[in-house]
């Protein structure tokens, strides 16, 4: 399944100029209309951001064992916007992520009263980069929102939630496959406001929101394996996010994503 399961003191002027830079619009250019008026990440067709993997704090570290157990991170994730579809008030953003050249679509919805759900395989949703190979999801309810905005920008409320359920069963890809085995899986997804950071990359300097996510897992399998399941450890991972600008930081317990590049109408 995903991984889940499923920090440069800069000046005041470098800050002014980062934002300058996205805000600005050339005389005579009409603005770019932004699916929901969010600017908290900001959806256009064409918009881009290009993310290369770091690695992780020594405190976050896995073990040895644990990494070996894990798929390796992707070195390099590109997300673009390729469509938006508006129908009965609910928005629909179409987005293409390629991970080190292995491209898969998902979506963000939105709406103009400040729902906002990011789909469970983007980068943005938990700061773990992609789908898995194998695993189709399917039957997911979502409550809750991942990000709370008012106006199209994050708000100041201290936590709120966005769970998830749905069910998994594994597809066979190739020749060998193991045994094909199904099951449900839950999703309590706590979200919580931490005090903002300044985050600095090839891309700029941001003094950015900073969102912990705290998730806690349950999965069933059918039919059962011959040891049972161990318990998903609890996960907490990090968004850091600029207005104008969109993530420009991710951070999980196997690798840290910053942003390279950007482009955003």
């Amino acid at each position: 399944m995903r991984r889940a399961v499923l920090s440069s003191v800069v000046t005041v002027a470098a800050l002014a100029a980062a934002a300058a830079s996205v805000a600005a619009q050339p005389r005579g250019q009409a603005k770019v209309p932004r699916a929901c008026g969010a600017s908290a990440i900001p959806l256009s067709v064409g918009n881009e951001w290009t993310y290369d993997m770091a690695g992780v704090p020594a405190e976050r570290q896995l073990s040895e064992a644990q990494t070996k157990a894990l798929p390796p991170p992707p070195k390099k994730v590109v997300i673009k916007v390729t469509a938006i579809d508006t129908k009965d008030g609910v928005t629909t953003v179409s987005l293409s992520e390629d991970l080190d050249g292995r491209v898969h679509a998902t979506s963000i919805t939105c709406t103009n009263a400040g729902g906002f759900q990011i789909g469970p395989t983007s980068l943005w949703f938990n700061g773990e980069a992609g789908d898995v190979v194998g695993i189709e999801i399917s039957d997911i309810v979502r409550t809750g929102k991942t990000l709370d905005l008012v106006g199209g920008k994050l708000t100041a409320l201290a936590d709120w939630h966005d769970d998830l359920t749905a069910r998994w069963a594994h597809v066979a890809v190739g020749k060998v496959f193991p045994k094909l085995r199904k099951g449900t899986l839950s999703l309590s997804r706590h979200v919580a406001t931490q005090p903002s950071e300044i985050v600095a990359t090839k891309a700029g300097t941001w003094k950015a929101a900073k969102l912990g996510i705290k998730t806690t897992t349950v999965i069933t399998i059918k039919p059962p394996t011959e040891n049972p399941l161990r318990d998903v450890p609890l996960l907490v991972n990090f968004l850091y996010l600029a207005d104008g600008v969109g993530v420009v930081q991710t951070l999980n317990s196997t690798a840290q994503y910053l942003l390279v590049d950007y482009k955003v109408q």
